[in-house]
């Protein structure tokens, strides 16, 4: 069970980072296409998108379904744990349900999938251009559907992992992960190589 609780928690660490308020400079605003765009929000959604999409896949180690799981076969349920599991049947139900874009019925839970992967993987240079493609299919409501859902999602994630430092007996908000050193100089290069 602590396994699965530090994986989830450690992701949810992300989440948390991501959902911090963001710096005053990057809420610049742009004119994209005819709409009034923020230009810093891709790099918000991308940070959040990635831990997101770890939480809704049910075979990642850090599992929303398999934390949940977790803390509910401990003998004593939480409050909290309770409530997580309430907003979790909400969202399934949210991404269960169907909205008409473009003339025909789409479930939400697709829409959700080519969002995270939209923002995730979202770079203005590439040739692939997934957030172009989404626009193209279902038009920017797409988007504005995409980013509730993933905020929705990043809230319930927060829950659960509240729930979960209880039951680890762990503070809420964990420190950052340690930065992994640089490795050391190889020892057979020559000695200008590893001045540079």
């Amino acid at each position: 069970m602590s396994e699965t609780l530090r994986a989830f928690r450690h992701n949810a660490v992300h989440v948390r980072q991501a959902l911090a308020p963001a710096a005053p400079d990057t809420g610049r605003l742009q004119v994209d296409a005819g709409y009034l765009e923020d230009a810093g929000r891709f790099d918000r959604y991308k940070r959040l998108s990635i831990p997101v999409r770890r939480a809704l896949n049910d075979s990642d180690r850090a599992s929303f379904a398999a934390a949940l799981a977790a803390l509910q076969s401990a003998p004593a349920t939480s409050e909290a744990c309770r409530d997580a599991a309430t907003a979790w049947q909400r969202l399934r139900q949210e991404l269960d349900s169907t909205v008409v874009l473009g003339g025909t019925k789409v479930p939400r839970r697709e829409i959700l999938a080519s969002w995270l992967d939209a923002a995730a993987f979202y770079d203005p240079l590439d040739r692939d251009r997934a957030y172009d493609h989404l626009i193209e299919r279902w038009g920017k409501a797409a988007e504005a559907i995409g980013a509730e859902l993933t905020e929705d999602a990043a809230r319930a994630i927060l829950g659960l992992d509240e729930a979960a430092a209880a039951a680890l007996g762990e503070p809420v908000i964990l420190p950052p992960p340690a930065r992994t050193p640089p490795p050391p100089p190889d020892p057979k290069a020559p000695w200008w190589r590893r001045l540079i």
